[in-house]
């Protein structure tokens, strides 16, 4: 089963928690095309400087060896209101 979601950045180098509950084995994020910049995806320290930089359009795939909850993902970006879908793997 999948769980599917979005991060909404509504103001830019302010990180936003997942907040969708569960674990999952594996994260595939993609930044949305119409952004404006980059987004960032990590953990709760994640920044421009700290995270994984995803471009508008771009994807970028985790995957864990065993479980990690969801909730321990965070999202940033370099401009307001971008978004940063994702879909993760809980089977």
């Amino acid at each position: 089963m999948a769980v599917i979601g979005t991060i909404t950045v509504t103001s830019a180098g302010t990180r936003v928690q997942n907040t969708k509950s569960g674990n999952c084995r594996g994260i595939m994020w993609r930044a949305r095309a119409d952004n404006s910049a980059v987004v960032y995806v990590g953990y709760s320290d994640v920044s421009s400087t700290n995270g994984v930089a995803i471009s508008p359009g771009d994807a970028f795939t985790v995957l864990f060896n065993g479980y990690e909850k969801l909730q321990n993902w965070y999202a940033d970006a370099a401009t307001n209101s971008d978004k940063v879908d994702f879909v993760a793997d809980n089977s």
